[in-house]
């Protein structure tokens, strides 16, 4: 199923617009994920492909076909919500088989037909042997899977995701990514999942849309997003990243009046603005003719595989964030208090 959104817009009363002249493709049977600071417009805009919310204007295809008109059922559309929305008075196996049997006499499956779906589905997401259970009987994860087999019960065309990781911890978010990777690769259905995830996103999808203050700022795959950000807002969501205040001149960049570069080769105007660097991109160094800056080591601390350095820089009023990967020989090197030098292996500089 192919979905296109055509210059969506969507106000509440009272509140700024939730979606701003939004456009945006899913091709059919790819995994796209919307990723986004909270009061972006991720989940009003998975409403309104669900149907749960109508749009102000714009349009919504299905297929190429009008669906701003169609009713929910009439979408076919499986949703899975962060908090599960489970029936406790419900066992396992009435929850995953509820859509089909609230369905109208004429669809609705046997009761036996909707038994051997529930066990079916049970089976796909590893809970089979739980299907008398209750959900309070059920670990959070062990809940999500039951959501996401309800949702499949109906047999959607379109599987939507509303944060799905969200309320569960860190250990179990982690495992739960790979499997609906698998899932998702075995069903083959359209999946569209919101997230405020940077690592999820990266990890899950085909592509990632990122959206913010109701607008779509870059489209692409994991990649691409997080290599060659389209603008300044894109680099600084996706991930730590350090901002620098530089003159740009003939193709170099000076920080605070400096006659050394901070960096060179750049292709953008003389003059003002901020130029982009991650903390992987920040390397210890003790070559004193190229581009570089110097300060002073102010934290430091162990993270996995890595030493993180906050570096103090004289000119900037904030500090620059710098990883030091276990395999470089600084690893142990460096302590707080002590005078060091960077340079910057890669960089981004957008139009001010």
């Amino acid at each position: 199923m192919d979905i296109q959104v055509h210059d969506i817009r969507k106000a509440f009363d009272g509140h700024a617009a939730a979606l701003n002249g939004l456009s945006l493709s899913v091709t059919s049977g790819e995994l796209l994920a919307l990723l986004g600071p909270s009061g972006s417009g991720k989940t009003t805009l998975l409403r309104i492909i669900a149907g749960l919310e109508t749009p102000d204007s714009g349009r919504l295809l299905f297929n190429g076909t009008d669906a701003a008109h169609r009713s929910v059922q009439e979408r076919n559309v499986g949703f899975v919500f962060q908090h599960y929305a489970l029936f406790r008075h419900m066992t396992v196996a009435q929850n995953v088989g509820f859509g089909l049997a609230a369905r109208p006499r004429a669809r609705r499956p046997s009761r036996p037909e909707i038994r051997r779906r529930s066990e079916e589905l049970l089976a796909l997401v590893q809970l089979q042997g739980l299907e008398h259970r209750y959900p309070t009987q059920l670990s959070g994860g062990q809940r999500q899977r039951v959501a996401l087999a309800r949702a499949l019960a109906v047999e959607p065309t379109v599987l939507l995701l509303d944060e799905p990781f969200g309320a569960l911890d860190a250990k179990v978010r982690k495992d739960l990514r790979r499997w609906l990777r698998d899932l998702h690769d075995h069903t083959g259905h359209t999946t569209v999942f919101v997230t405020h995830d940077q690592e999820e996103a990266l990890e899950l999808s085909d592509r990632v849309a990122i959206i913010n203050a109701g607008r779509v700022e870059q489209v692409g795959r994991p990649s691409e997003v997080y290599l060659t950000p389209a603008s300044a807002f894109v680099c600084g969501f996706m991930g730590a990243c350090n901002g620098l205040p530089v003159q740009v001149r003939d193709g170099a960049a000076f920080l605070n009046g400096a006659t050394r570069p901070v960096a060179d080769g750049l292709r953008v105007a003389d003059g003002p603005t901020v130029m982009y660097a991650r903390p992987h991109d920040v390397a210890l160094t003790t070559d004193d003719t190229g581009p570089g800056l110097c300060g002073i080591a102010e934290a430091v601390r162990v993270a996995p595989g890595l030493l993180r350095v906050d570096m103090a820089v004289p000119g900037l009023d904030t500090r620059l964030e710098l990883d030091i990967p276990m395999s470089d020989a600084h690893w142990t090197a460096v302590r707080p208090g002590q005078p060091i030098q960077v340079r910057l292996t890669h960089c981004h500089v957008f139009p001010s």
